[in-house]
């Protein structure tokens, strides 16, 4: 029998944040790239969103989750190196998200200059 996980990954302005949760919603495990003690590096290398799904990924499969669907939410330029991460370790991907949200109408735009 599989037993099936969700890996959401959060990308915002300063940080990257990685929960582990089961299918029910019930958060097993989450950590950050501030969390990962890399204090020289900025957090939004490759790298360090290497090393942190990598972690995850890892904590899963010692819980014994061997499938988990990936849902993404925020804008960031390296979404790609998760898959890449998450195609190195011994999980099976069933399924990516996006989850970022989208703006309906955009920002109200300024008021016009009078002379």
């Amino acid at each position: 029998m599989k037993k099936t996980g969700i890996i959401f990954v959060l990308f915002t302005s300063n940080n990257i944040l990685c929960s582990l949760t089961s299918l029910d919603g019930s958060v097993l495990m989450w950590t950050s790239a501030g969390a990962q003690r890399l204090r020289s590096v900025k957090k939004s290398v490759p790298t360090t969103i290497y090393s942190l799904v990598i972690k995850t990924a890892f904590k899963a499969v010692s819980i014994g989750f061997s499938h988990v669907h990936l849902k993404l939410k925020g804008l960031h330029k390296n979404k790609k190196s998760i898959t890449k991460a998450l195609s190195h370790s011994n999980i099976k991907l069933l399924s990516l998200q996006d989850i970022t949200a989208q703006p309906h109408n955009g920002c109200r735009s300024t008021k016009k200059r009078r002379l």
